[in-house]
């Protein structure tokens, strides 16, 4: 069989598998993850396209799914029809959501955009401003809605807002320029976004990343929030909440 053939099925996989950890290797059509691995082969005596997984513990290869391909009857469609048929194998055994269009193709994750004129900025405007300040981040976004479907905004941040926070603040002094950019995106998002978007700042981002060492927040409150007052007064009873806030708490684990 034309090697061109199992490159076309393989190619539909690999972007969402290569998202969620999962490095592909010297075999064309093997996926390695830390606990399985992926195989699309082609069984010439069967006419099959094969998908199976391996795991850690055991390397005795499961079928997942097989479809019939005649190379001389067949093309890239087929190809198409059959990466997307191994995909969704894939993804059930490995947990994984894929966003897919309406013709059952996989979609493209398109990066969030601006609040349209005249409208209070929601979670997407915000999340447009965060990863415009920091684009290492713009993957890592795909990778999650991906993963779950939606955009679970929550899990997101509560990990990267916060963690970017901590990494900034953890040498202030070189990295003064960026941070005081990503305390008055705060600030202005605070004031202009949807509650929800207020909610997010104070009760994820930075109860997450001074609720532990409310202290930290009073030193530089007057410093990096002196021009928004709401957003100091909000996220100081945030900050200070956390400790007392099991459910917070619980909603912020990562």
């Amino acid at each position: 069989m034309n090697v061109q053939f199992l490159k076309e099925v393989t190619d539909i996989l690999a972007p969402v598998l290569t998202e969620n950890g999962f490095a592909t290797t010297d075999i064309t059509g093997v996926f390695k993850g830390e606990f399985k691995t992926y195989s699309v082969s082609y069984d010439e005596a069967k006419k099959l396209f094969v998908v199976s997984v391996t795991t850690a513990e055991n390397d005795s290869a499961t079928v997942l799914s097989t479809w019939y391909f005649d190379e001389n009857d067949h093309g890239a469609k087929d190809t198409a029809c059959i990466g997307e048929d191994f995909l969704e194998a894939v993804a059930k055994d490995a947990g994984i959501k894929v966003v897919k269009q309406s013709d059952g193709s996989v979609k493209e994750i398109a990066l969030p955009e601006k609040a349209a004129l005249g409208t209070e900025p929601g979670i997407n405007a915000f999340t447009q401003k965060f990863l415009a300040m920091f684009p290492q981040y713009k993957e890592t976004y795909k990778a999650s809605v991906a993963k779950y479907g939606d955009f679970m905004y929550v899990n997101f941040y509560k990990q990267y807002g916060v963690e970017k926070m901590q990494e900034l603040m953890a040498n202030e002094l070189a990295n003064k320029k960026q941070l005081t950019k990503y305390w008055n995106m705060l600030g202005d998002m605070h004031y202009e976004g949807e509650l929800i978007v207020a909610d997010l700042i104070c009760s994820v981002i930075l109860a997450g990343a001074f609720g532990n060492q409310p202290q930290n927040f009073d030193a530089i409150a007057d410093k990096y929030l002196a021009d928004y007052p709401f957003l100091k007064a909000s996220a100081k009873a945030s900050v200070h909440d956390y400790k007392n806030n099991k459910k917070l708490r619980k909603v912020l684990e990562v």
